[in-house]
């Protein structure tokens, strides 16, 4: 099986780039109940990328392809010509109409355009990291992603809109019953653990409320773009139009949704070898332990609004896992 690795980034520190972000959100009314999120912390670059790729090298050497989208952009470091290495920029595979953009949401509804991608790919947000050895089976069994289908409720914020949105089209074009009855063992599934007791208490309704989700490397098929396309185009074209996080958005998870209402996955546990964690303060030991054991297959680091104090803590950390420079480095 080919499968290839896809990761967008963006370093919020280049001029060029603040400039143009400044130009479009400038054009924008902004309150602080706004609809739209123009926050810049979203694209603070902590220096963290190259261990990003240490950890591929490391850990996935079977991927075929990296992924690597930008603006334009790329760090001085990187070696682009790396034969596993496609550096693509937005205006490779997002339709010009939608450009430029701002907005993690559009980029990733239109993944599969980018040419050359594997039908199996996974999808990498520049937070989340592999840490020790993996399998291609971790990602993908049988030719399905492994994920897991556990049904949850979720948060009146701008976050849990998103995921909403989301919902509305799955319960749209599915009845929740059926598609529940159709594979029944991969919704109560012993490898869920405790956390198929939401399932259980939530069967009774008789729509979606939402799915238990996970901040990690979500694993997809092309082909389930293609379809959610085919099904929903008006709604994610809607999305691409906002160059900012709008509350009217979908997101990535539209896609993978839309592989769980259809049985097409691997049933997979949502912790096994997993960990999330915020970098701060009272974080740091379990970050460290993370990321220095042998246990842990992927970890994600989210960024909150003094994790900038903590940087070079993980950035030390990180530097005693993977002391030496990949091949996707530059000498």
């Amino acid at each position: 099986m080919n499968i290839d690795f896809v990761v967008p980034w963006v370093d919020g520190s280049d001029p060029e780039w603040i400039n143009l972000f400044n130009k479009y959100s400038e054009k924008k009314i902004i309150s602080p109940n706004s609809a739209i999120d123009t926050s810049k912390k979203r694209y603070t670059d902590n220096g963290l990328l190259r261990y990003w790729f240490r950890g591929i090298e490391a850990n996935a050497p079977w991927v075929r392809k990296i992924f690597f989208i930008t603006n334009g952009q790329k760090p001085s470091w990187l070696n682009t010509n790396h034969e596993k290495i496609c550096w693509v920029k937005h205006e490779d595979y997002i339709p010009q109409e939608y450009l430029p953009v701002f907005s993690s949401h559009p980029i990733e509804m239109h993944l599969h355009r980018i040419k050359d991608l594997s039908n199996t790919f996974v999808y990498f947000n520049d937070d989340t990291y592999l840490v020790n050895p993996i399998k291609e089976s971790f990602f993908f069994k049988r030719g399905l992603p492994t994920d897991f289908a556990i049904l949850n409720t979720l948060a009146p914020r701008f976050w849990g809109h998103i995921l909403m949105n989301n919902i509305i089209e799955i319960n749209r074009h599915f009845n929740m019953y059926t598609v529940i009855c159709k594979n029944i063992s991969k919704w109560f599934n012993i490898k869920y653990g405790i956390n198929g007791i939401r399932t259980m208490l939530l069967f009774p309704w008789r729509k979606f409320s939402g799915f238990l989700v996970s901040h990690l490397p979500q694993a997809y098929l092309k082909k389930t773009f293609l379809e959610v396309w085919e099904c929903c185009g008006e709604t994610l074209r809607n999305t691409s139009t906002h160059r900012f996080r709008n509350i009217g958005d979908v997101n990535q998870y539209i896609f993978r949704y839309w592989h769980l209402v259809k049985g097409e996955f691997a049933p997979h546990s949502p912790t096994y070898r997993k960990m999330h964690s915020g970098i701060q303060k009272e974080a740091i030991g379990k970050i460290r332990k993370a990321i220095l054991n042998t246990t842990i297959k992927e970890i994600c680091l989210n960024d909150g609004d003094d994790s900038y104090l903590y940087y070079n803590e993980i950035r030390n950390i990180f530097e005693q896992k993977f002391p030496q420079k990949s091949s996707f480095e530059l000498s």
